[in-house]
């Protein structure tokens, strides 16, 4: 039998498929070695990636545009894929992906943000079969001087992309939402205009299709990034919020994305003097097999 068929019946006259029992067994820390159920059917295996971490913003000077890092994409998600028996080997292995970091924030006068990081990805493997979501993305920018800040691009398949920020140093932006099912990507940081006027932070992207709200963003002069709530049980989680600037102090972080699989929020810019806002981290990513017996 093919992998991707599925030998469960279904009743012609309901619709629903049936089958005697299964086993879901869930993972959210990587684990080798798990013995592989005898008599089982196969697996249904679910995997979500770690989220990729927000771009920090840029430290300059006064007069110019200082731009805001870009928000961190979600993790791609690959959801129920059929593995049968003769697929499983005696044991299997579990990597569930980290959320990826954020850019450091930037210390030293007239430079640049720092990218983030890439969320890891989550596998099975056994056998000679690895079940993967195959495209992870790419990483979110720092901010620079009227260009930079790129927000993360998504992955593959059912990701988002991060926000891109504002290149003349305007207000964050809010992060991809997701409505197929996936997290939803990290909103970017503010920047700071040439006229030194500090910005918003960018809200997260929500997961739309459980209506999971990404989290806000930063207020210049206010109330920092921050991370949306985890609906936990295997569910895609919301972006992070993007930090706000600040042209008196250190510029906001952005916030860490939700678990399983939210984007980190990109960081504010600042002026020289002050640090520019970290990048926030991706959320962790997920793993599940649903094994199926007769």
């Amino acid at each position: 039998m093919a992998v991707g068929a599925h030998p469960i019946a279904v009743n012609v006259n309901t619709g629903v498929l049936s089958y005697s029992s299964s086993e879901v067994r869930e993972y959210t820390a990587t684990t080798a070695g798990v013995a592989t159920p005898v008599g089982c059917l196969g697996g249904y295996v679910t995997v979500i990636n770690g989220g990729g971490g927000g771009g920090s913003g840029r430290r300059g000077a006064a007069g110019s545009a200082r731009v805001g890092g870009g928000g961190g994409a979600a993790g791609a998600v690959l959801r129920d894929f059929w593995v049968p028996a003769s697929h499983w080997g005696a044991t299997y292995n579990v990597t569930v992906g980290a959320g990826g970091a954020g850019g450091a924030a930037v210390t030293a006068n007239d430079t640049s943000g720092n990218a983030g990081s890439l969320g890891g990805q989550s596998t099975v493997a056994t056998g000679t079969l690895t079940v993967a979501a195959g495209y992870t993305g790419t990483t979110a920018g720092g901010g620079g001087s009227g260009a930079g800040g790129a927000g993360g691009g998504a992955g593959a398949p059912d990701s988002t992309a991060g926000a891109s920020a504002d290149t003349s140093g305007g207000a964050g932006s809010l992060g991809g939402f997701n409505f197929a099912g996936g997290p939803g990507g990290g909103g970017s940081g503010g920047g700071i205009t040439t006229g030194n006027a500090a910005s918003d932070g960018g809200a997260g992207g929500g997961a739309s299709a459980i209506g999971a709200a990404g989290g806000t963003g930063g207020v210049a002069g206010g109330a920092a990034a921050a991370s949306p709530t985890a609906l936990g049980a295997g569910l895609p989680g919301g972006g992070g919020g993007g930090g706000a600037s600040s042209t008196s102090a250190a510029a906001g972080a952005g916030a860490t994305g939700a678990a399983y699989g939210g984007g980190g929020g990109g960081g504010g810019a600042s002026v020289n003097g002050n640090n520019s806002g970290a990048g926030g981290t991706g959320g962790a990513g997920y793993v599940s097999i649903r094994f199926v017996y007769a």
